[in-house]
């Protein structure tokens, strides 16, 4: 069912980002108020603006829930406070570039990380030549490496763990069409944007093939199960990129298509029809689709216009199947 009034939940990267800056500016704070206590006036100045930088990301995510920009934006900070600080007041402060170093890794690309990591760690030996013995520096790069490699391969794993679950999460198993989850997602983000930018008309399709039944008792529901995926293969291949294909259950599949008017809806409903049709291996086990094609109209529910869809399906059934009709 859809929900029409659900918040948007919070994302992962959208908790990592506020914990990383919530912990980090917490953490800062107590040495930020040391610093000043101390009149280390430089070192509590770079506390204070990290306390404040910070801190504002923290709160910009948690009210937008935007990630993208505050993700760069923390890492960057991340690395120029510790080099800052290092510059500032020496070897002792290189403790940081660790937590830092790992941080990074959970804010930005792997590859792009390891860049940022690799460029602070060679600056970081430079403002320190004359001050480490050779022995202290070559300690701080083998444990810096140590850890930059393991927060590569660690974060890596994990964003392609991420990437399997949120395809799990949002894909029909056997067809690779998106489930019903993701369409109902989909219908909701489709919804909101028509209701911001009314001048890009928006169409949905829906398509059932008809007496999938007798073609399972007939045939077997292995030959089913190859034929819905040569039917998502079929329309898949005939539609734009922006075009997005769901099974709503069963042999039920919903295109929604977006900045698309009804009349282009009409002609491309149509054009898969006749493709499903013609097709030769979908031809030979006689498959047809029975179509509804709906446009959006201004406010109304996900769930309406669906219905008006599904309405527009059977009445294409009841005309004979293997056509389409208008809501």
């Amino acid at each position: 069912m859809i929900n029409h009034t659900s918040k948007p939940k919070r994302c992962a990267e959208e908790y990592i980002i506020m914990t990383l800056s919530g912990v980090s500016s917490l953490g800062i704070l107590p040495f930020a108020i040391l610093r000043l206590i101390q009149q280390d006036w430089a070192v509590a100045l770079l506390d204070i603006f990290a306390v404040i930088a910070i801190g504002s990301l923290f709160g910009y995510v948690y009210i937008t829930h935007n990630t993208k920009v505050p993700a760069r934006l923390l890492a960057f900070l991340a690395m120029l406070i510790v080099f800052i600080s290092v510059t500032l007041k020496g070897s002792g402060q290189l403790m940081w570039i660790y937590p830092a170093l790992t941080a990074i890794f959970f804010l930005l690309p792997v590859n792009v990380a390891a860049l940022l990591s690799g460029l602070v760690l060679v600056g970081l030996g430079l403002v320190l030549y004359d001050e480490l013995t050779l022995f202290l520096t070559l300690e701080f790069y083998v444990s810096a490496i140590a850890t930059l490699l393991f927060s590569y391969a660690f974060s890596d794993r994990m964003r392609k763990q991420q990437d399997q679950l949120a395809e799990l999460a949002t894909k029909d198993p056997l067809t690779g069409a998106g489930n019903r989850r993701a369409m109902e997602q989909k219908l909701l983000d489709t919804i909101a944007f028509q209701r911001r930018e009314q001048g890009y008309p928006a169409s949905l399709i829906l398509m059932d093939l008809d007496n999938f039944k007798k073609v399972n008792d007939n045939f077997g529901h292995a030959k089913g199960d190859d034929i819905l995926i040569a039917f998502v293969d079929t329309i898949e291949k005939r539609i734009r990129s922006t075009d997005k294909l769901y099974r709503f259950g069963g042999e039920e599949f919903v295109l929604i298509a977006e900045n698309t008017p009804i009349n282009e809806a009409i002609k491309l409903a149509e054009s898969l029809r006749h493709a499903v049709e013609s097709d030769g291996w979908l031809a030979e086990h006689e498959v047809t689709i029975s179509v509804g094609t709906a446009k959006y109209n201004p406010h109304e529910s996900a769930f309406e216009w669906l219905g008006r869809a599904d309405r527009a399906m059977y009445q294409a059934k009841e005309q004979g199947r293997n056509n389409c009709c208008v809501a």
